[in-house]
């Protein structure tokens, strides 16, 4: 398992927990000293990391910067929302141009023998390939779709509301999409 997922949840929870009883400043500061704290237990205990979690981080990096220096919790905010939108081009660009599945890729990558291991122990391997293989191809759609959301939450709706377009917002749409492919409605 791999730490794409939740990375930079915790971050994110303390900014908007800390912001409603301490300053911006601290908020900020804080939510950078875990996603930090987040990237080393990565290192530590997948003894690896990605460039997704990479760039996620480095974006994190940026934004409290930005936000720091001009006052503005903006950047930091904005940061979920052009993460999904890279995420969103990646995924396009693997299924659109390239004509390659990224999912099917990634559960090969980092599960390695272990989704070997799903696939020789499943009924229907072949349905989750393909099942993958059609997530794929939606991927790009939920992460734009998430990140216009969030970015949207962030000029126009208060820290809570957007943290829960940022983060359980998330979740819910990957469970929708999951549904809506298994269904073959996608």
């Amino acid at each position: 398992m791999n730490s794409n997922l939740w990375i930079g949840i915790i971050p994110v929870l303390v900014f908007v927990v800390l912001e409603s009883f301490t300053n911006k400043k601290m908020a900020l500061l804080s939510a950078l000293a875990l996603a930090v704290a987040e990237l080393i237990f990565t290192i530590v205990v997948y003894k690896t990391i990605d460039e997704i979690t990479i760039l996620g981080f480095f974006l994190i990096g940026v934004a409290v910067f930005l936000s720091l220096k001009t006052e503005n919790d903006i950047y930091f905010k904005l940061q979920p929302a052009i993460l999904g939108w890279i995420l969103a081009l990646v995924f396009f660009f693997f299924y659109y141009v390239l004509n390659r599945f990224l999912l099917n890729e990634m559960f090969h990558k980092y599960m390695g023998d272990s989704f070997q291991n799903i696939l020789e122990q499943t009924t229907d391997p072949e349905f989750l390939e393909n099942y993958l293989k059609l997530l794929s191809k939606y991927m790009g759609w939920l992460f734009f779709i998430h990140g216009t959301l969030t970015g949207y939450a962030a000029f126009k709706l208060n820290k809570w509301w957007w943290f829960i377009i940022r983060v359980p917002g998330l979740y819910i749409l990957m469970i929708v999409f999951s549904i809506l492919a298994m269904r073959g409605v996608l």
